[in-house]
């Protein structure tokens, strides 16, 4: 599974990108994230304490956060967050505010994209993200360059489609993106919401 962002005025090989490994975590990770995140806890426990003894009452009280004791793999909040958010998706918006303050993060309602967890590490960095429509129509402009990587598959690999040819493919793809193309599918965003609001919110338009 391939992760990119994209960014106006930046070409493939300015932005950020990550190749899932199958299987995402080894029973070893597994078990390493849960010492994680109890260790997260009291870090968190230990600022709570500082702030009592400073006399002042902390905003937000800590709480254990945990995952899902019966998943069964896939991508869950907790992977989102070490190999996407922390790593490159917030590095690249905070570099881009700075120029940009009016900068929205753009994602889907995927559930490890919305997880409650995710929202006060975001709000401390001063990002905001776009509200996303519940029944998930595809106004990323994203969505138009995986439809275009997808048929430079096709083209390029016809049905020798391999695990290993595919992820080359899709980064040499990816690092050549032209941000002439990408530029124009951001700019295409009111349109794409103008379609949007005249399907009443579904997913049956085209543009």
């Amino acid at each position: 599974m391939f992760w990119g962002a994209i960014l106006y005025g930046h070409d493939g090989s300015m932005l950020p990108y990550h190749l899932y490994t199958t299987p995402y975590e080894t029973k070893e990770q597994k078990k390493e994230a849960e010492v994680q995140l109890v260790r997260e806890y009291q870090l968190e426990l230990a600022e709570v304490e500082w702030f009592n003894q400073m006399g002042f009452d902390h905003p937000n009280p800590p709480k254990l956060k945990e995952r899902k004791k019966d998943r069964k793999g896939g991508i869950d909040w907790f992977i989102y967050r070490e190999c996407i958010l922390n790593p490159l998706l917030y590095p690249l918006a905070c570099n881009a505010q700075v120029t940009c303050p009016n900068l929205l993060i753009m994602e889907d309602n995927a559930p490890s994209h919305i997880h409650q967890y995710h929202d006060l590490p975001r709000e401390r960095l001063g990002l905001r993200k776009l509200t996303w429509p519940a029944n998930l129509p595809d106004l990323n402009p994203i969505e138009s360059i995986w439809c275009e990587m997808k048929d430079r598959l096709r083209e390029r690999l016809g049905i020798r489609m391999t695990a290993t040819a595919i992820c080359q493919v899709v980064l040499e793809e990816w690092i050549n993106y032209p941000a002439e193309r990408i530029n124009k599918y951001i700019d295409s965003m009111p349109l794409r919401i103008e379609a949007c609001i005249k399907d009443e919110g579904g997913n049956g338009f085209n543009y």
